[in-house]
């Protein structure tokens, strides 16, 4: 079975995360409905569609668990059913930990960022940083490590503010000149621009959720931008839609 094989490949004695299956990326054909990852000592499993497959990999990855000592979890996105007798309390990544909340459809931490991230962490020296749809502060914290001045952290989501802040806390992060801000960013560009003139503008917003649209809002974004920016500022755009494409997210700047 190719997902055993490449789970097998992936799979590093560790509690970092680490994405050991990508079936949802379309590079394993008629495994479209499943990623698997390594949290801590768990492996977790989201399938995402019903599939004839299904019972036959969740007995594989029972076998794989059992002869890597490792606790299986599984999240049906299709019926929000959470199959596990425990939980991962956090995902750790470069040994910062990130809070984790099964209970939500999106569970406070997205592992395929993690290269921007890094590469926020290196350029964010003295710097004024605005990262916009902050979602749990990732970013932020990066942000901090690297040595940035200022960061603004925007999302509409109280909730996930809150978890952002918490992020900080755990990790003796300081959050000194660090805001947690409940704006919708579309509408929020008049009050931000009096908060920040920013030398590195993050932008990773949702694909699709009732306020907002990647293909309808993005470009409003975009031209909302100058308003908050210092000279030669950085903008790190991020698209997490399938059929929206790197040519069309380059050509709104």
């Amino acid at each position: 079975m190719i997902l055993l094989e490449e789970i097998s490949k992936n799979f590093a004695e560790s509690l970092e995360f680490k994405r050991l299956f990508f079936g949802r990326g379309g590079a394993f054909k008629g495994y479209e409905f499943i990623n698997v990852d390594n949290i801590e000592d768990f492996i977790y499993a989201e399938i995402y569609k019903k599939d004839e497959k299904e019972e036959m990999v969740i007995k594989a990855l029972k076998d794989f668990c059992k002869l890597h000592n490792r606790t299986l979890l599984i999240k049906k996105r299709y019926s929000n059913e959470l199959i596990g007798e425990k939980i991962p309390r956090y995902a750790i990544e470069n040994g910062i930990k990130f809070i984790l909340n099964f209970s939500k459809q999106n569970i406070g931490y997205f592992g395929d960022i993690k290269p921007a991230r890094e590469y926020i962490k290196e350029i964010s020296k003295d710097k004024n940083v605005l990262n916009l749809f902050s979602y749990t502060c990732g970013f932020s914290m990066y942000a901090r490590l690297g040595g940035a001045r200022k960061i603004v952290n925007v999302d509409i989501n109280k909730g996930v503010l809150k978890t952002g802040l918490k992020n900080h806390q755990i990790n003796s992060i300081p959050t000194n000149d660090i805001s947690f801000l409940s704006y919708d960013v579309l509408s929020a560009f008049g009050r931000l621009k009096r908060k920040i003139k920013a030398d590195i503008v993050i932008i990773d917003p949702p694909s699709m959720q009732s306020s907002f649209n990647i293909f309808k809002h993005y470009e409003k974004i975009v031209s909302k931008l100058p308003l908050v920016l210092n000279k030669n500022a950085t903008i790190l755009a991020i698209a997490n839609h399938p059929e929206f494409n790197k040519e069309m997210l380059k050509s709104l700047f």
